[in-house]
């Protein structure tokens, strides 16, 4: 295990001591009011377990995440079509209260891109038992575009879940990555891979010396394009690291982009001083800022970017809002799974089960306080508003008017083969 991994890990048991600076005034914001009127519509439940979310040309782009790792991971007997991206025409919808699902929504979606190996790791159906398999780079997550080089991106985040409900007992297969599937030449690339063969060594070898991919994530959760920069978080090593996709943007066959890692477990927080947050989770952009959210820690903060996209020097951050930390005992935080920012530049927040929404305006002159004893009341509570207080979601979009894209799926419901629900919500004011 290497140092950056070790203090990542013990930071989950202590993540609530980082939580360490002085708690916002009273006057800290809360979250902005319920809505005078919600529109609740599903746009289709063809994808298997949405994962990740994306709107280009008009179009909408999901992705599956293959079969939840609870309750033995991959199997043999669920099509659940895990790291194909699928495009959907977000044009059709139906009232969520609608007792049943149209047709039209049930089918609304074809494949746009189906895994191919290289450069996935495909589970092997031939396995008897589907926990044997230390080699799939399945769960999927987070899918982004970059105009640039006319591609998506897709993080995999590698592991096995055992059958076993009295305890946890997911393990990690060292086959993280990111991978790219560009719209020019039609095929799969890889950005960055750790290689299984070096074991838990984040990165796998001296990057001064080798040339990319080195092998920087454990547990890559989320990325982001930004200009030329690829953005992307490992929240097991807890890093945040950068992707130069300059020469991919001019030649498809370009290879691995060079990358650096911004930051680690430790930031320097104006009027704090330096900070340890750990779980880097989730990423937006908006108006020069780039918004880093943490799931252990459930934090959030922001540094600001130059005109190059690249970090301003010496990097400091501000931090922004702050919910419940991991507890030990409970095993349970505020889950942050995903952040959004609207062109009038309030926050979204996505805590993933219960599956709610919080929105604030970011101010960091008074962080929002999204801890239990404050009380914050959520933008949108999705089960509430569909009846599953068990919803569970983990990807948000926020489009050009304002509406919320939110995917959601029960992940024990789908071990028996069902699947998951693509949501718009429509915020009408009085």
């Amino acid at each position: 295990m290497s140092n950056s991994t070790l203090a990542c890990t013990i930071g989950l048991a202590i993540a609530a001591l980082a939580c360490n600076a002085p708690t916002p005034s009273k006057a800290a914001p809360a979250p902005e009011s319920v809505p005078t009127s919600l529109t609740v519509e599903r746009i289709t439940t063809r994808v298997p377990f949405p994962r990740g979310l994306e709107l280009v040309d008009g179009k909408l782009y999901v992705l599956a995440r293959g079969r939840s790792r609870e309750a033995g991971g991959a199997s043999t007997t669920v099509a659940d079509e895990a790291g194909t991206i699928f495009r959907v025409d977000p044009t059709v919808a139906e009232p969520a209260s609608a007792p049943a699902v149209s047709e039209a929504v049930r089918i609304n979606g074809e494949p746009l891109a189906v895994p191919t190996e290289p450069p996935f790791r495909l589970f092997d159906v031939r396995v008897a038992t589907p926990t044997d398999d230390r080699v799939t780079d399945r769960p999927y997550c987070t899918l982004r575009y970059h105009p640039a080089t006319s591609s998506f991106y897709v993080c995999a985040y590698s592991g096995i879940d055992k059958s076993d409900s009295d305890k946890s007992t997911f393990s990690k297969n060292l086959s993280d990555a990111l991978l790219r599937y560009d719209l020019r030449t039609a095929k799969w690339y890889e950005v960055e891979r750790h290689d299984i063969e070096k074991g838990g060594l984040y990165p796998h070898h001296d990057p001064a010396n080798r040339p990319a991919p080195h092998g920087w994530l454990n547990g890559p959760d989320n990325c982001l394009a930004i200009g030329d920069q690829l953005y992307a978080v490992a929240k097991d090593n807890c890093v945040l690291v950068r992707y130069d996709l300059s020469k991919l943007a001019t030649d498809a066959e370009a290879g691995a982009p060079a990358s650096e890692v911004v930051f680690g477990s430790e930031l320097h927080v104006a009027g704090l001083g330096v900070q340890r947050f750990y779980g880097h989770s989730a990423l937006a952009h908006h108006d020069g800022w780039l918004y880093v959210a943490f799931r252990t820690s459930s934090e959030i903060v922001r540094v600001r970017l130059g005109d190059d996209q690249l970090p301003e020097q010496p990097l400091r951050a501000e931090l922004v809002a702050r919910f419940d930390p991991y507890d030990s005992a409970t095993k349970k935080s505020a889950n942050l799974t995903d952040i959004a920012v609207d062109r009038e530049g309030r926050l979204y927040v996505l805590s993933a089960k219960p599956s709610r929404v919080f929105r604030f305006t970011p101010d960091p002159k008074r962080p929002f306080d999204g801890r239990s004893a404050a009380q914050p009341k959520p933008w949108v509570d999705l089960g509430a508003l569909v009846g599953r207080k068990d919803m569970k979601s983990e990807n948000i979009l926020i489009d050009d008017a304002g509406r919320l894209y939110i995917p959601a799926a029960d992940p024990y419901d789908f071990q028996q083969g069902a699947s998951g629900t693509v949501y718009r919500i429509t915020e009408t004011r009085g």
